[in-house]
């Protein structure tokens, strides 16, 4: 500790100290604030759909795919002609009890007796890379469909654009 003490006696070697802390304190907020700048840009341009399985079993696991493939056809084709976000909102909430007959149907088609709970709001997720995109971890705008106890894993992609 004496020597480190004695490194501040030479002046020079104390501002290249200092200058070396600022530099990096100042280096790690940049940082920070540009990764909550990029994302809160993507956050305010995208509408995810998210999806909660009832359980983990491979058969409960099947069913969320199947209900994330009728929701997802149902939505491109309503959503076709949006050119926001907010546009592609305002829709699902006009046609969010559409989204929950699809989900029912489905369920129902597929043999299984759960009733599907759907929510449209500003949720937490995870980072997420589809290929050579990354979406950083943050809120989200997304229409949530819950499954039967919506206790398995999940699945999300991005509904709009």
């Amino acid at each position: 500790m004496k020597k480190f003490l004695n490194l501040f006696k030479n002046p020079k070697l104390k501002a290249v100290i200092i200058l070396s802390i600022l530099l990096f304190l100042y280096t790690t907020i940049c940082a920070i604030s540009y990764a909550e700048n990029v994302s809160t840009d993507i956050a305010e341009s995208v509408f995810r759909l998210h999806i909660l399985a009832n359980s983990d079993s491979k058969e409960d696991q099947e069913l969320k795919i199947k209900v994330r493939n009728s929701l997802l056809d149902y939505m491109n084709s309503l959503c076709s002609n949006c050119k926001s976000k907010e546009e592609a909102i305002i829709l699902v909430e006009q046609n969010k009890e559409k989204f929950r007959e699809i989900a029912l149907n489905t369920v129902k088609e597929n043999g299984y007796n759960y009733d599907v709970k759907i929510n449209i709001g500003n949720f937490q997720f995870p980072t997420k890379n589809y290929g050579d995109i990354s979406l950083p971890a943050g809120f989200y705008d997304a229409l949530r469909v819950e499954i039967g106890e919506a206790k398995g894993q999940n699945w999300w992609c991005v509904m709009f654009p």
